[in-house]
C-alpha cells in the first residue's frame, strides 16, 4: 500500500465510524484502531482512559445564563451580582484556555480515552518530541453551516484582515455586566445603569441560542477534523520507526475529546506535565491539515490570544520554506482553540499546522462535507513533510 493509499485508508476508517464524538463509543471504536495502527508500527501503544466533561456547549450556556441573572439581581442587589459576575467570568477564562474549570466540573463525566505510542531515541534522550491529534469529532451545530460561516471569516479577512473573535464577545460583555453591576452599587438604578444591565444582559440570549442546539447536534464524520491529524501522526511513526532520532524521543499521541474545547488535552498534561521537563520537551500538533494551504499557528485564544513560542513556530515555518512551500504562512487563531493551547498556558512549547482556503477558513468544518473524498492528499504529504523537517531541526539544533 502507498503512502496516500495509507493515508486514505487511516482516514476513511476514522471517518466510517459512526457518532466519533467525544467520550462516546464510537471515540473509544477511534483509539482502538489508532492502537492497532500503531502495533503494526511496533510502538506499543497504550490505551490511557479517564473521565471527562464533554458538555462544553451546555457549560458555556449555563455561564450566560449566570451572567443574565445576575444583572437582573443588580436592580435589587449590585454587589452580590457583581460577585457572582467575576466568579462566572473567572470560570469562563479558565474553561475556554483550559487553565482550570469550575462550573464545568458539576455536569456528568464519561470515560474519553488518549493513544500514546513510543519511539526511544538512539541514545539517552535528551528532548522529548510530542506529535499529538485528536481522534473524536465535532457536533454540527447550525451555526457552524458553511453557507453562513465561511462569509463572516470572509467578511473579517477582506476588511479587518483577521478571523472573527465572536467568541471574545462573550468574554468582553460579561466584562461589561461586572462594570454595568458596579456602577449600579455606585450610583444605584439609574436611567444609564438600568440601560448598561438590560442591554449587558440581553446580549447573553446570542451564545444561549447559539449554544444549546450543539450540545445536542449530531457529529460531524470528521475526516478533515481531525482523521487528517491522526494520520499524519501515523504516517511520521512510520518514517521514524526505521530511523530513530540520535538524541530525541518521539511521543505519538493520539487524543480524545478535543471536542470539549480542549478538555482531553488539558487533562493530559495536568496528568502528566510534572514528569516533563519544559526546557526539553516539545509539542507539535497538525490540525484539520488535509484541505487548503497549510498554515503555521502562531497563536490562538478566546478571551485573549496566548502566543505558543515562537522559537518553535519559526522552526516550523522555517522547514516549509527550507522545502520549497512558499505559501506557507503564519496565522493567529481568533476563533478558539486547538491542542496547542493545553501545553502552551502550562509553559510547555508547542507549535502547530492547520490547513485553510483563501477566506483562512477549514472547509467544512464541523458539517456533513467533511468526508474521506473532501481530503487532499497532496496537502497531507506537505504537512507531514514539515513536521518530519521541524522534528530533525529539533533533534540537531534545540
Amino acid at each position: 500500500m502507498s503512502n496516500d493509499e495509507r493515508f486514505l485508508e487511516d482516514i476513511t476508517r476514522l471517518a466510517s465510524i459512526p457518532n466519533r464524538g467525544p467520550a462516546t463509543p464510537g471515540e473509544k471504536q477511534a483509539a482502538e484502531y489508532v492502537a492497532s495502527r500503531m502495533t503494526e508500527l511496533g510502538l506499543n501503544p497504550t490505551i490511557e482512559p479517564f473521565q471527562s466533561i464533554p458538555h462544553f456547549p451546555i457549560c458555556w450556556v449555563i455561564h450566560s445564563v449566570l451572567c443574565l441573572l445576575s444583572c437582573v439581581l443588580a436592580f435589587w442587589h449590585p454587589w452580590a451580582a457583581a460577585v457572582i459576575l467575576a466568579v462566572v467570568t473567572v470560570s469562563f477564562v479558565g474553561d475556554s484556555s483550559t487553565r482550570f474549570y469550575i462550573i464545568r466540573r458539576l455536569l456528568p463525566r464519561r470515560e474519553s480515552r488518549h493513544v500514546l505510542g513510543v519511539l526511544k531515541a538512539k541514545q539517552a534522550p535528551k528532548k522529548v518530541v510530542y506529535v499529538a491529534a485528536h481522534m473524536d469529532a465535532g457536533q454540527m451545530g447550525f451555526s457552524l453551516n458553511p453557507e453562513k460561516a465561511e462569509p463572516t471569516a470572509r467578511f473579517f479577512k477582506k476588511h479587518l484582515g483577521m478571523q472573527p473573535p465572536l467568541l471574545a464577545l462573550i468574554f468582553y460583555v460579561m466584562l461589561l455586566n461586572i462594570l454595568s453591576a458596579l456602577l449600579t452599587g455606585i450610583f444605584g438604578v439609574q436611567l444609564f445603569t438600568a440601560v448598561m444591565l438590560s442591554i449587558t444582559a440581553a446580549i447573553h440570549f446570542i451564545p444561549i441560542v447559539i449554544f444549546t442546539p450543539h450540545e445536542f447536534a449530531k457529529i460531524s464524520p470528521g475526516a478533515n477534523d481531525n482523521g487528517s491529524g491522526v494520520a499524519v501522526v501515523l504516517e511520521l511513526a512510520r518514517r521514524f520507526k526505521d530511523q530513530p532520532l540520535p538524541s530525541t524521543e518521539l511521543r505519538f499521541l493520539d487524543d480524545g475529546s478535543e471536542e470539549t474545547y480542549m478538555y482531553g488535552m488539558a487533562c493530559f498534561m495536568n496528568a502528566h506535565q510534572h514528569e516533563l521537563d519544559k526546557k526539553n520537551t516539545y509539542f507539535l500538533v497538525p490540525e484539520s491539515c488535509g484541505n487548503g494551504t497549510p498554515k503555521v499557528v502562531f497563536g490562538e485564544g478566546v478571551s485573549w490570544i496566548e502566543r505558543h513560542s515562537p522559537e518553535l513556530c519559526n522552526a516550523v515555518l522555517a522547514a516549509a520554506q527550507e522545502l520549497g512551500y512558499k505559501e506557507v504562512e503564519p496565522i493567529i487563531l481568533r476563533t478558539g482553540g486547538t491542542d496547542m493551547s493545553p501545553p502552551t498556558v502550562r509553559g510547555f512549547k508547542a507549535a502547530g499546522i492547520i490547513a485553510m482556503n483563501e477566506n483562512d477558513y477549514v472547509p467544512n468544518y464541523h458539517w456533513h462535507g467533511d468526508l474521506p473524498e473532501n481530503v487532499q492528499v497532496e496537502t497531507l504529504r506537505k504537512v507531514t513533510a514539515i513536521f518530519e523537517a521541524a522534528i530533525k531541526k529539533i533533534d540537531a539544533f534545540f
